[in-house]
């Protein structure tokens, strides 16, 4: 299934945790036993950390592949927007919202929520989206003081207003 990316001139790279099997993957793609590759754990079943350096290497008839040492955490580095373009289908649907800025959490017109309801939009799809577009909102908002300023009188402006609508309901 990964030969499939691998096209002559390309380069892809093998991320992720220690001990999940990237050097594994690279040596039945070359064929060969070109990478160490360290035991399982009898204990947890767990792979253990062995590759200490990232290593390119040429693929036989075709492009180019990276083996990496594990990574603990990987971390978007995207505008919010940038979701949108992922996510296409979902993006071309939020279009049809009654307000522009429709956060899809039960506001009235929210076409994304009609669309979920009518099964048009896969649920899991739709979490994937919600947790893809959070963490880059939080990232924008770490890395911005702007943005987060601008969070902060958002919300705050929300907050006002529901406390307005509460009291005038006593």
């Amino acid at each position: 299934m990964l030969r499939r990316f691998l096209t002559p001139g390309a380069t892809a790279a093998l991320i992720g945790s220690s001990g999940v099997g990237k050097s594994t993957i690279a040596n039945r793609l070359l064929g060969e036993e070109r990478f160490r590759i360290g035991d399982v754990r009898i204990e947890d079943s767990r792979g253990r950390h062995t590759t200490v350096r990232r290593e390119l290497t040429p693929l036989p008839q075709t492009g180019a592949l990276i083996d990496t040492p594990g990574m603990r955490e990987l971390q978007l580095w995207v505008r919010p927007e940038s979701v949108d373009t992922v996510f296409d289908d979902i993006a071309a649907i939020a279009e049809g919202c009654r307000f522009r800025d429709c956060t899809h959490a039960g506001e009235p017109g929210c076409a994304v929520a009609a669309a979920l309801d009518r099964g048009q939009v896969n649920a899991g799809r739709w979490a994937s989206f919600q947790k893809l577009r959070a963490e880059a909102e939080w990232h924008e908002a770490m890395a911005d003081p702007l943005a987060a300023l601008e969070r902060k009188r958002k919300w705050k402006a929300i907050h006002k207003q529901a406390r307005a609508i509460n009291k005038s309901r006593r």
